[in-house]
């Protein structure tokens, strides 16, 4: 089995079944010299809280209310955790913890706090229930002849940082697999906007001053204000063999701009 691959086919759902995939380690080594390998989740897709309802409504739990009723539930209460948070308490939801969190560096102990320096976030940690539960699952490694792209770090050389995105600035990505190539429209660098996909911005290859394997780098195109997500949409495999199909990485951290 060739474990530094994916399986082709999006993976159903199946309750308690966690779908991963093994990426080597390029900067760790066993000590006998082998490669060694990290796992990441592969994410079948992203789904909205009307799905999760639907899923609680097929249980044949809170049959007395509609979809709508348990969505409409969960923002309230949502709301309300929120409110707590922003306001200093950490609320258990069971499921874990949540709690304000802060980020950027202060210059003193008299520094005041500056939106264009310094962001406030919300944090999670989960409950030891989750844990133990997590801990009961044995995932499952997926297979196939894909190879995977794998943004490890991205910099903004503007800033200086890798948290804040500066128009007009020099980027760079580094990762595993990265070449943007193929004949696919959608291949490309992409800024996705958080808040608005309307205004996600998309980099040509031909754009990109770099672009290997290993490194993409560009000038940052214009984005307006608002937090951004990196994402690499490829069809590289090995040298000029070319998957069918685009794949995709998104890099987990979220950029600011200010």
């Amino acid at each position: 089995m060739n474990i530094n691959t994916l399986s082709q086919t999006t993976a159903e759902y199946e309750s308690s079944k966690l779908v991963v995939a093994l990426y080597p380690n390029a900067m760790r080594k066993a000590v006998d010299g082998k490669t060694t390998y990290h796992a990441r989740a592969v994410f079948r897709n992203k789904l909205s809280m009307e799905t999760i309802a639907n899923d609680i409504l097929a249980t044949g739990s809170l049959s007395s209310y509609s979809a709508a009723q348990i969505v409409s539930v969960w923002s309230v209460v949502n709301n309300a955790v929120i409110d707590r948070v922003l306001n200093g308490a950490i609320v258990d939801g069971g499921i874990g913890s949540f709690y304000a969190k802060i980020s950027g560096s202060f210059e003193s102990e008299q520094s005041t706090f500056d939106s264009s320096k310094h962001t406030i976030d919300l944090g999670f940690r989960s409950s030891a229930n989750v844990k133990e539960l997590a801990s009961s699952i044995t995932p499952a490694i997926a297979q196939g002849n894909s190879v995977k792209p794998e943004i490890i770090s991205v910099y903004d050389l503007e800033s200086g940082t890798s948290d804040t995105l500066t128009p007009g600035g020099f980027f760079t990505v580094t990762g595993k697999s990265i070449l943007v190539t193929g004949e696919k429209k959608d291949v490309g660098l992409y800024f996705v906007n958080k808040g608005d996909e309307s205004k996600t911005v998309k980099v040509e290859p031909s754009k990109l001053g770099v672009n290997s394997s290993s490194k993409v780098a560009c000038v940052i195109p214009r984005l307006e204000s608002g937090e951004y997500q990196v994402k690499v949409v490829t069809q590289f495999m090995k040298s000029t063999i070319f998957s069918k199909a685009p794949k995709s990485h998104t890099f987990e951290r979220s950029l600011t701009v200010k």
